[in-house]
């Protein structure tokens, strides 16, 4: 077998470009409205979380995970402006997100 490493990070956002400007083009080109598929950025993001998560080549993509689904539900929640939040009032859940995605990771890294 081969020893070879694949990065499902790059294949997931490579994937995710191509699929997006799929969209785009097919928006300018009249055959859908990709306003209607807005919904599916928070999901692609989620769903990139859950693979770090279940499946970490290094312990700090676990915390790369955990962030992608706090940014994916803050991004979901702020489209939808649910409990009245929007991307003006609840920017600062970012900073904590990213803050926590940080802090976690250097617990995670290991010293030699």
């Amino acid at each position: 077998m081969n020893n070879q490493h694949i990065n499902k990070g790059n294949l997931f956002f490579g994937l995710a470009l191509i699929v997006a400007g799929c969209v785009f083009l097919m928006d300018h080109m009249d055959m859908l409205n990709a306003m209607d598929y807005w919904f599916l950025l928070p999901a692609m993001i989620a769903i990139s979380g859950l693979v770090d998560i279940i499946s970490p080549s290094k312990p700090q993509h676990i915390a790369k995970g955990c962030f992608n689904l706090v940014f994916a539900f803050w991004l979901y929640v702020s489209i939808e402006h649910m409990w009245g939040w929007s991307f003006h009032t609840s920017w600062p859940l970012l900073l904590i997100a990213f803050g926590l995605r940080h802090f976690i990771g250097g617990l995670l890294t290991v010293r030699k």
